[in-house]
């Protein structure tokens, strides 16, 4: 770093309107020269972009809103500065904050941040004041070398960023953690009392609430993998005080027993005022007694809040764990019951030499086809598809699937939405998503099952021109489909932006494309048991379309367990014996679980092995 750097000053904005001026004016009356100012905006809906445009800065507007880690990494990726300082658009600088954070740069640290001045950027009542003196004792209290960075307002080398690399764009929250995580091990980090902005707080008591309840969501798994780690990350609040109110209101419940037990309780709120006894005192001496009071109820209230949380936290954590494994398990259970009866001689018909290439090639084929069937279902998320794609997508897809193994369709949808907040997609549109691509899947299997009507369904094959037609028809008009999803979507009040007429084109020809591949596996498989290639060809292909609809619609059996063979013995039967065709059938069934199996769990593998295990930040939202 050189004698005198340049410092670029990088502003995520997102509907900042109220203290987007103080923040610039801020950086501008620096006692440091700043070379450049860079505001990314977030696809404000109010008068930010207005008002930033009255500075001598650099405006960045993003098309959509996209998360402060993205807004982050585009500021980098459009400054020159030398030194990088983060600011977020609610605070605004100590005049000497910049000037600070470079000299301490120059002492040897990699990334230098600060604290929450003890007076809000903008005073809106008691609660704004409880959370600005909490956010400035806490941090106050851990000034000094640290294992966490808070970017809030924070200052590093550009060849620290580079060397780290982005932020993770996949989360919009906890963002900060999971930085630090890539950070501290090879670079010091500085939290000092030198680089001070005020900050406009949060001030109302039922959103503090509820931004403590999210955020304490991430307890449990922030605190194993600290543990694992051996590091302890800044808290704000005390660890007795947190286990003094969760022990408090466990044994609550015992005073309907006996008024004796209420001693318990009181106990634990002894020790909670006694965790942090400089707190209260300090609120005291800011703002007198009665705000005392009011700091002492309102800061047990966000305990409770930050207790709650935590707990819930936790079980969506290990739920999470639970599901992943039971799943796995329910499709090895599934391949051992197809195995046990007519496992056998399924084995010795397909374990011919000659048969084995084709057996190799039935696997391919299936593996090919759910490959295209993530691609169908990842576009469908629009323009969230960013945030869940590649071999996250794949994760969350893979373990969807499993789930149909398990009785009920719900674990599906469940799976989707826990694994979609991983990577800052809402239940809204992951649900949305989920639920039209089994929509699209059985409309596109139900056509490509045409080929097989006659052989399955004789006369009634007709039935089968119905979803072709509609098919056809959303082809043209794809809002048959969209219209009625945003309808309901509004009628259940979350509301989505309904995905472009181009992507639902671009689903119903990826999964068409998927139900042909995948149903080549059925016909390498009856070509194995002797079947004519020329004549077998569209009845193996449409049985497997015909079949595996007709399983899914079977809603209670999982995967539609002999549903779906007797579909395909029906289609089979015209091209292989009976008996023969029902080897087949259960063939399929194998192929089938082994394929998703095995891409699930080389999906998974990679996904940790990319992660570098368990990311803790980012596994509940």
């Amino acid at each position: 770093m050189s004698d005198h750097p340049s410092v670029s000053v990088i502003v995520p904005c997102y509907n900042a309107e109220k203290t987007l001026a103080a923040c610039l004016q801020s950086i501008y009356s620096q006692t440091f020269q700043i070379h450049e100012v860079i505001i990314i905006d977030d696809h404000s809906s109010d008068q930010s972009r207005n008002i930033a445009r009255r500075y001598p800065c650099h405006l960045i507007e993003s098309p959509t809103n996209r998360g402060v880690s993205f807004t982050r990494n585009t500021g980098v990726a459009a400054s020159s500065g030398e030194i990088l300082f983060f600011l977020d658009s609610d605070e605004a600088l100590t005049p000497d904050s910049v000037a600070n954070a470079v000299h301490l740069l120059s002492t040897g640290y990699d990334c230098v941040h600060g604290i929450i001045a003890p007076e809000p950027l903008v005073d809106d009542g008691p609660v704004e004041w409880y959370k600005t003196l909490h956010a400035y004792w806490w941090r106050k209290r851990g000034v000094g070398p640290v294992q966490t960075a808070f970017f809030a307002q924070a200052a590093m080398p550009r060849s620290v960023f580079d060397a780290v690399g982005p932020f993770d764009e996949n989360l919009r929250d906890s963002e900060d953690l999971e930085y630090s995580d890539r950070l501290a091990p090879n670079h010091r980090i500085l939290l000092t009392d030198q680089v001070v902005a005020r900050h406009d707080e949060v001030d109302r008591l039922w959103p503090l609430l509820r931004e403590q309840f999210r955020r304490s969501q991430l307890l449990v798994p922030t605190v194993l993998a600290a543990s694992r780690k051996g590091k302890a990350a800044l808290t704000a609040n005390r660890p007795l005080g947190v286990a003094a109110v969760g022990l408090g209101l466990a044994t609550l419940p015992l005073g309907l027993l006996s008024a004796k037990w209420l001693a318990l309780p009181a106990i634990c709120l002894l020790l909670f005022l006694l965790a942090d006894p400089g707190l209260v005192s300090f609120a005291v001496r800011r703002k007198g007694w009665r705000f005392g009071i009011f700091f002492a109820a309102v800061h047990l209230i966000t305990h409770i809040a930050l207790v709650a949380g935590a707990v819930a936290g936790g079980v969506r954590w290990g739920f999470r764990r639970v599901v992943t494994a039971v799943v796995i398990v329910a499709a090895i259970v599934a391949m051992a019951i197809a195995l046990r009866h007519d496992g056998p001689a399924a084995v010795q018909a397909l374990a011919r030499k000659e048969a084995l290439p084709l057996v190799f090639a039935a696997l391919a084929a299936n593996i090919a086809g759910l490959a295209l069937a993530v691609v169908a279902w990842q576009v469908l998320l629009a323009e969230d598809s960013e945030r869940l794609r590649g071999i996250n997508a794949a994760k969350v897809f893979f373990l969807g699937q499993l789930s149909k193994y398990l009785p009920g369709r719900v674990w599906g949808v469940v799976t989707h939405v826990q694994h979609g907040r991983d990577h800052g997609v809402g239940a809204a549109r992951m649900t949305s998503a989920y639920l039209l691509s089994i929509g699209l899947t059985i409309l596109t299997g139900a056509a490509v099952g045409l080929l097989a009507g006659p052989a399955v369904l004789g006369e009634q094959s007709a039935w089968l021109l119905v979803p072709t037609i509609f098919l056809l028809s959303c082809i043209a008009w794809p809002d048959l489909i969209t219209k009625p999803l945003t309808a309901i979507a509004r009628w259940v009040k979350r509301p989505i932006t309904p995905p472009s007429r181009a992507v639902i084109r671009r689903a119903l020809l990826l999964a068409t494309v998927s139900w042909l591949v995948s149903g080549l596996h059925l016909w390498a498989l009856a070509m194995a048991l002797g079947a004519d290639p020329a004549t077998s060809l569209s009845a193996t292909v449409g049985a497997f379309g015909l079949a595996t609809v007709s399983g899914s619609l079977a809603l209670i059996v999982p995967d539609g367990w002999g549903v779906r063979e007797v579909v395909i013995m029906a289609a089979l039967a015209t091209v292989l014996p009976w008996s023969v065709a029902g080897v087949a059938a259960i063939s399929s069934r194998v192929i089938c679980i082994v394929a998703e199996l095995v891409s699930s769990l080389v999906v998974l593998a990679w996904a940790r092995i990319r992660s570098g295990g368990t990311n803790v930040q980012s596994v509940l939202r």
